[in-house]
């Protein structure tokens, strides 16, 4: 079988190590157990070790790349640790083989990386820490700044470590990981819930997700003036029905105006507190600057 479908294999293995191996994983973190249906291990005739992982399949599996990846990381863990292996050192070579005796045509992807889109979970991106004087990193260093987002943070003490994390990528010059990262600080900021303080869209760069942020909270602050303002006009109105008709017109104002009406009808609830005779009129006319 090895022979005949992984022909790089076929002049240099020394079958006369072919042994199968035992096929009960367990992971080291979770000690949950994985049994794959055959593993082989070998040696190439340069004496190097070989691994063989065999599936069998009736059905066409969709995640198949997956679970052939998670039984791959599973054996290779323990060997790394029982090899205690180091810098440089090298794991044995793996293959992945799937039978399948199924009906039709095999249609699932055959790498991991296929399974998803824009993002290949097999590769890692090296963020290393950088050092300034004393020790500390200093403020162009992307791995300091992107913790500086960990931090449990309000919308205006956001703005500061957005700009530090898009001045550190300025300094690196990747325009990947600026891709990269502001549509994930995008997502990070959904989750923390900072939608609503946010314009409509996704910004595509970090200097892009600052000045989104940046006027959605000028925004902010000014509706949250203009309410503000309202609301304390609201306050003068219902101090002077109280002296003018009493606690009851005064009590009733709140009850027909709450506290987020517009500054028209503010307007003109004011006219009806300086023309009215009586708390009932003045109340009537209330409600009808409600209604209009």
């Amino acid at each position: 079988l090895i022979r005949r479908h992984v022909r790089r294999w076929a002049d240099r293995i020394d079958f006369s190590t072919l042994l199968e191996e035992p096929t009960e994983l367990v992971s080291g973190r979770t000690l949950e157990r994985r049994h794959p249906d055959m593993i082989w291990s070998a040696r190439t005739r340069d004496g190097a070790p070989v691994l063989f992982l065999l599936e069998f399949q009736r059905a066409s599996d969709p995640l198949m790349a997956l679970r052939t990846t998670s039984y791959a990381t599973l054996k290779l863990e323990r060997i790394a640790a029982a090899a205690r292996l180091g810098t440089g050192d090298r794991l044995p070579e793996l293959e992945c083989l799937v039978l399948y005796h199924g009906d039709g045509p095999w249609r699932a992807p055959d790498r991991l990386v296929d399974l998803f889109q824009g993002s290949d979970p097999a590769r890692y991106r090296l963020v290393a820490w950088m050092k300034g004087p004393g020790g500390d990193p200093p403020p162009t260093d992307p791995a300091a700044a992107v913790l500086g987002l960990a931090r449990n943070l309000s919308a205006e003490e956001m703005v500061a470590p957005l700009a530090a994390v898009h001045r550190a990528l300025e300094v690196q010059g990747d325009a990947d990981l600026e891709r990269f990262m502001a549509e994930r600080v995008d997502t990070m900021l959904e989750l923390r819930g900072y939608s609503k303080a946010r314009m409509e869209g996704e910004a595509r760069t970090m200097a892009e997700t600052v000045d989104r942020f940046r006027q959605s909270l000028d925004d902010l602050v000014q509706r949250g003036v203009r309410q503000g303002m309202r609301q304390g006009q609201l306050r003068v109105l219902r101090r002077q029905a109280a002296r003018k008709f009493g606690e009851g017109a005064a009590k009733g104002l709140s009850e027909l105006l709450g506290e987020r009406s517009g500054p028209d009808r503010v307007d003109r609830v004011a006219d009806a507190l300086l023309e009215s005779g009586t708390a009932d009129e003045f109340l009537d006319r209330v409600r009808m600057a409600g209604a209009s």
